[in-house]
């Protein structure tokens, strides 16, 4: 157990934490086909400062060809990616820089590619957050406008205060919460019984094999049995029995990235599946709807980790009917005049009322206010810090339970800290 979940409310909050869903079941089946399909592993990641001169070598792992790979990775503060290869082309934002591709480029089943790129330092650095994407990968690329890397920082630190009482993800939390979901894992709540914890393991297998440190592989036999009456059933599976006879998974889950010849492989893994179960399928469904400001979008990631996909879609449908829209007409947008702050107003109550009204989700409620201080704040680009120094009860008459969140203050960088002091309120 973290030192965040020692604290009473965040343990209960983890309940309502997304894990996959019986409704998600199909969803959560191709997905975790199509994770299998692609995969890659980054096998050199070098930055030499006096030629200006980065080399990244990444592997094919998968069971099909990358074709036209996004290439994404952090350079330190300050740095600026300057240069283009043939072939190639990018942008920057913050320290992210992306690279696409200018012409076309596959790159076969267990196929290497070096890709090379230049920056303004004159001093040697590895990259970090080393990320390669691509459409053929199962559509884990967003089909819709996706946050920019800041925005997304900001978002998903939101997200983890929330899910771990800080804004730092974390990838090594392990826990049986005993919500009849088996164990609850890492950044984004995987859960043993309902379908996405599996996926971040075969992710993570077809990476590293148990002779090279994966401390994982031992339990894939277990994962697919509970998986199967997961997928058969469409019911969550509490049962960790299958786990609990070959080892402890807690603590190898979290001896898996805190040790540093797997952490890498682990965080990516872990970063895959969440952005294919709950981020780009969220960054899809707000395109077909019309919304385009970067704190709606933030609400509804944060609502489909809560509630699962399908739950944040439902919360979609209430808000649009609300709103005189019962037929389901998109774009939303513009829908009888209705304006997207009018529209994330109503979306944020509809869930409001959803966590209130259930007997353990009441505790997570405050999650909610903070979007809406936002959104009355007019914070739409997350362009302006933001401290989660806000209730439910500052923001609506009714006296809801505190939550008792830390309070923390997060930067349009994603950096936080924590402040001395706060008043809260939701103006």
């Amino acid at each position: 157990m973290t030192s965040s979940r020692t604290w009473m409310t965040v343990g209960l909050v983890a309940l309502a934490a997304g894990c996959g869903s019986a409704e998600d079941a199909g969803m959560l089946a191709g997905v975790e086909q199509a994770l299998g399909a692609c995969t890659h592993s980054v096998t050199t990641n070098t930055y030499d400062g006096p030629d200006y001169w980065g080399t990244l070598v990444f592997k094919n792992t998968g069971t099909v060809a990358i074709a036209s790979p996004v290439i994404a990775l952090d350079v330190p503060s300050g740095v600026t990616c300057d240069d283009d290869q043939p072939g190639w082309t990018h942008t920057q934002s913050g320290r992210t820089c992306t690279f696409t591709r200018t012409s076309s480029l596959t790159v076969a089943v267990n196929a290497s590619y070096t890709f090379n790129y230049s920056t303004n330092s004159n001093t040697s650095f590895t990259a970090a957050n080393v990320k390669v994407q691509s459409d053929s990968c199962g559509g884990t690329s967003p089909g819709g406008p996706g946050l920019t890397a800041n925005q997304k920082k900001v978002a998903e630190a939101l997200t983890s205060i929330w899910e771990n009482d800080t804004p730092t993800l974390d990838y090594a939390y392990s826990e049986n919460i005993q919500d009849g979901r088996g164990y609850t894992n890492g950044r984004a709540g995987f859960c043993t019984g309902t379908g996405d914890a599996i996926q971040v393991v075969q992710c993570y297998r077809a990476l590293r094999t148990e002779a090279n440190g994966n401390r994982l592989a031992k339990y894939w036999n277990g994962l697919t049995v509970i998986n199967n009456r997961f997928l058969s059933t469409g019911q969550s599976q509490a049962s960790t029995s299958e786990l609990d006879a070959v080892g402890n998974w807690t603590a190898d889950w979290a001896a898996s990235f805190n040790t540093a010849a797997t952490k890498a492989d682990f965080k990516q893994c872990q970063d895959q599946v969440s952005d294919a179960l709950y981020y780009t399928p969220t960054i899809n469904e707000a395109a077909k709807w019309g919304l385009t400001q970067a704190l709606t979008k933030a609400a509804l990631y944060d609502a489909s980790i809560n509630h699962g996909f399908d739950g944040m879609k439902a919360l979609i449908r209430q808000a649009n009917t609300a709103l005189g829209n019962s037929g389901q007409v998109f774009p939303v947008i513009g829908y009888n005049g209705i304006t997207e702050s009018a529209w994330l107003q109503k979306f944020l109550e509809k869930r409001r009322d959803v966590l209130a009204g259930d007997s353990t989700w009441v505790e997570a409620v405050d999650r909610v206010a903070a979007y809406e201080k936002q959104r009355r704040r007019g914070n739409w680009d997350l362009g302006t810090a933001l401290r989660n120094d806000v209730r439910a009860r500052d923001c609506w008459t009714t006296a809801y339970p505190a939550s008792g969140y830390t309070v923390r203050n997060i930067n349009p960088d994603g950096t936080w800290s924590t402040p001395s002091s706060s008043t809260y309120s939701c103006q």
